[in-house]
């Protein structure tokens, strides 16, 4: 990676995988879901007819769609915001920047995704619910899902480690970066991401 760059085929990899994560979490959970929804639509006061027309579009597979397109447009967007910002902040902690070469480390690290997305799935099925994960969250398991500490322990999920720990390797040994500070650098911005995500994920309200 360090010699000849490449992310296309795991960037597709990935992509291809998280569409099919998305839709197969739509129909897993979709009773679940219309319930819920069922309960949030008739708490706005919404009429019976409304709220069929409403449970006809999240049952079908237009929802399914534009939950992979959804998915596959956020999984980019935070692959690259979080490539430019490894990319910027690398001479600080005395690495030499190249954003194509740390966007390959990330791309490739993300294919820890795949072990990750068959858990999940294997999850949902057990659980039925759309609240799985490998986090630290499950130490707590009563805990309120719309706390602010819910979510943060959340955000420490094994796999994502596993990720940003592939990541520092990566950039330490592509970029000239200190195993050390390649460490310190992700994971500082992984701890930054987790309590901004917590607290951002506040403004929505509790859960349906």
């Amino acid at each position: 990676m360090k010699e000849k760059p490449k992310w296309i085929k795991p960037l597709i990899i990935v992509l291809v995988v998280i569409v099919l994560s998305a839709v197969i979490t739509v129909f897993l959970t979709k009773d679940t879901a219309l319930t819920q929804q069922e309960e949030a639509m008739r708490e706005r006061g919404m009429s019976d007819e409304q709220i069929e027309q409403a449970k006809q579009f999240i049952g079908g597979p237009i929802a399914a769609v534009l939950g992979g397109v959804f998915a596959v447009i956020i999984t980019v967007v935070i692959l690259l915001i979080f490539s430019l910002l490894i990319n910027v902040l690398i001479p600080v902690f005395g690495g030499m920047s190249s954003f194509k070469t740390v966007f390959s480390v990330v791309s490739h690290a993300a294919l820890v995704r795949i072990p990750s997305t068959i858990i999940r799935i294997i999850l949902i099925l057990l659980t039925k619910s759309l609240y799985v994960s490998a986090s630290l969250a499950l130490i707590v398991p009563g805990m309120d899902k719309g706390s602010f500490a819910y979510r943060v322990l959340a955000g420490f999920d094994g796999f994502v480690i596993w990720e940003m720990a592939l990541v520092a390797l990566g950039i330490s040994i592509t970029n000239n970066l200190s195993k050390k500070n390649a460490f310190i650098l992700i994971f500082l911005i992984l701890l930054v991401s987790i309590f901004i995500g917590a607290a951002l994920g506040g403004l929505g309200g509790r859960p349906a």
